[in-house]
């Protein structure tokens, strides 16, 4: 069992760091082989991280991601901003597959159901 506690800021940033390379290493690829390559390192990273109080880091790690794609789908189009109104939350989340299990558990055993 590991102690009750928050991702380190450091850790965030690392993270943050590696993903920005990959979208800056395929920035003429289409969006679909981005997401193929962050996926595994941003579920192994909140896979790690899910026990303890982790939501607020995960809520900032999920917008940033989600701001990158979007960033990433107006540059392939010629446009500028990040698309709120064209590609809603819940199209990146089904459609494109973008990693969406941002959960934190607190890692307290679930009581059995009475019977």
């Amino acid at each position: 069992m590991r102690p009750y506690y928050t991702p380190k800021l450091k850790k965030r940033t690392a993270l943050l760091r590696g993903l920005k390379e990959v979208f800056r290493r395929h920035r003429s690829q289409p969006i679909g082989r981005v997401i193929s390559l962050i996926n595994p390192k941003l579920r192994g990273w909140v896979n790690y991280f899910a026990m303890g109080d982790s939501g607020k880091c995960f809520a900032y790690i999920r917008n940033w991601v989600e701001k990158k794609v979007r960033r990433h789908l107006a540059k392939a189009r010629k446009r500028k901003g990040f698309g709120w109104k064209q590609w809603s939350r819940s199209w990146l989340y089904d459609t494109l597959k973008l990693f969406n299990g941002y959960r934190a558990s607190t890692g307290k055993a679930k009581a059995a159901p009475a019977r």
